[in-house]
């Protein structure tokens, strides 16, 4: 269900003003089709949702400062950019996790492979302690012991889905803690 483009204008100046029955109808008209774009992209549906609902509320948020001069052009391309913006942070913390492998194994041996590596140490030790006890431990098993949900499901006596729910949120988590901590990294060797 799209909205005409004459009622699209009165929606978007009601929601400007505020109008939360012109947010619901947008909200209406157009999560189902913003939800499908991310999921076709990631192919994960919580995620997929957790994107979507992200945009709706900055829509929200920022409703005073929007400028569109078509909504669904303006939604279909931010949730192109949010899928784009998740996928370069899982990336980021993807290298990091691959290198602390790499590292854990032995395959690294230079002395500043061995100071990137405890700083990197640090940075995810630090990350996971800000996680609950329950999560941390499935994030460890996960990605830094390589095991399967099933295997962890068994140890810890979780169901699959449990555990899938503890690794979605540590691993939201600890991108966007890495992305931070590579910032600021960066920022020290350029200073």
């Amino acid at each position: 269900m799209f909205v005409a483009s004459d009622k699209e204008e009165e929606l978007l100046k009601a929601l400007k003003d505020g109008d939360e029955e012109a947010f619901l109808k947008i909200y209406e008209a157009y999560w189902y089709k913003v939800f499908q774009i991310a999921y076709k992209r990631l192919r994960d549906k919580d995620i997929a949702e957790e994107l979507t609902q992200d945009l709706f509320l900055k829509l929200w948020d920022r409703r005073q400062d929007l400028k569109p001069h078509k909504l669904a052009n303006y939604l279909f391309v931010s949730i192109k950019n949010s899928v784009i913006d998740h996928i370069h942070s899982c990336l980021v913390a993807d290298k990091y996790l691959d290198y602390y492998k790499a590292y854990k194994e032995g395959s690294c041996q230079t002395t500043q492979d061995t100071i990137a590596f405890d700083d990197l140490s640090m940075a995810i030790e630090a990350g996971l302690l800000r996680l609950p006890a329950k999560t941390q431990e499935v994030f460890k098993l996960s990605r830094l012991n390589s095991w399967g949900h099933d295997k962890i499901a068994e140890h810890l006596h979780l169901s699959e889905k449990t555990v899938g729910y503890h690794l979605t949120k540590s691993l939201k988590f600890m991108r966007t803690y890495l992305r931070e901590y590579l910032l600021v990294a960066t920022l020290l060797v350029l200073l």
